[in-house]
C-alpha cells in the first residue's frame, strides 16, 4: 500500500479547497443576485430580521469562502461556515424538507469537518505566514 506523499497531500487538499469554495461561491452568488427573492423567502418562512440576516449570510459566506481559498484564519472561516450550513439547514429547509436538502446540509458539514481535521496544507497564507514567523522567531533567538 502506498502511501500519499507531503506533496501529493498538499496538491489534493488544494484542489479540495478550490473545489468547495467553488461550490459555496456559486450558492452565495446566486443569492447575492437575487437578494430581495432571498430575502422574501426568508421572510415567508418567518425568519426574523430576513432584512439583515440574509444579507449577513450572502456576505459572511463569500468572505468565509475567500478566507478557505487562500487558507487563512482556517478555523474561524471552517467554523463560520459549519455555523452558516446549520442555520440555513434549519430555517430554509424546515419546510421543505427532503433527501437532497438534508444531504446537502450534511455533505456540507462533514467537508468542512474535514478540513478542520487536515488543515490548511502547505499551499496556504497560513502556513507561509507560520513559516515566516518561525523563522524570525529563530533569527530573534539567535541574536539574544
Amino acid at each position: 500500500m502506498n502511501s500519499l506523499s507531503s506533496k501529493g497531500l498538499n496538491i489534493m487538499l488544494f484542489i479540495e479547497r478550490i473545489i468547495f469554495v467553488l461550490a459555496f461561491t456559486y450558492l452565495a452568488a446566486g443569492e447575492a443576485l437575487h437578494l430581495n427573492a432571498f430575502i422574501q423567502n426568508g421572510i415567508d418562512i418567518g425568519l426574523p430580521y430576513a432584512h439583515f440576516i440574509c444579507p449577513f449570510i450572502v456576505i459572511s459566506t463569500l468572505i468565509f469562502c475567500f478566507l478557505i481559498l487562500i487558507g487563512f484564519a482556517w478555523k474561524i472561516a471552517c467554523f463560520g461556515l459549519m455555523v452558516i450550513s446549520l442555520f440555513s439547514g434549519f430555517f430554509f429547509f424546515a419546510g421543505a424538507i427532503n433527501k437532497v436538502n438534508i444531504v446537502g446540509v450534511l455533505l456540507s458539514f462533514v467537508i468542512l469537518v474535514n478540513f478542520l481535521m487536515l488543515g490548511s496544507g502547505q499551499i496556504s497564507v497560513s502556513y507561509w505566514l507560520d513559516k515566516n514567523r518561525k523563522k524570525r522567531n529563530k533569527r530573534l533567538s539567535n541574536i539574544m
